[in-house]
């Protein structure tokens, strides 16, 4: 189940960081401002293609917005466990930008080997 305030809050925090109104954001996307700040407020939900034009506009992937919906893959973790694994994911992705996906990546070495 989707957690729609928490999508709400992250769309807020990123739209804000990148100093950015409501209007700036739903006019971009073809939607009314108060439509968007219905959106962050939890109390619509937004279409999947109106999600990933939202997306696109913040600069973010849709795996950003909907971080805090996604349930852990091992149901055998502990509830600390699960809070240090959110932790540690919620400050990976914080420090995501997606505007250097080109830019080689110096934590991945390249394949050296011979065919």
């Amino acid at each position: 189940m989707v957690d729609y305030e928490a999508l709400g809050r992250r769309m807020k925090m990123k739209r804000r960081s990148k100093h950015l109104s409501q209007e700036t954001v739903a006019k971009a996307v073809s939607i009314s401002t108060s439509y968007y700040g219905n959106i962050e407020r939890g109390m619509r939900i937004p279409s999947v293609d109106t999600l990933v034009e939202i997306a696109n506009v913040l600069n973010v992937g849709t795996d950003y917005l909907l971080y805090d919906s996604v349930k852990a893959a091992n149901p055998r973790l502990s509830q600390a466990e699960m809070k240090l694994l959110s932790r540690y994911l919620r400050a990976r992705v914080v420090e995501l930008d997606y505007g250097d996906l080109e830019e080689e990546d110096d934590d991945f070495p390249e394949d050296d080997a011979d065919d």
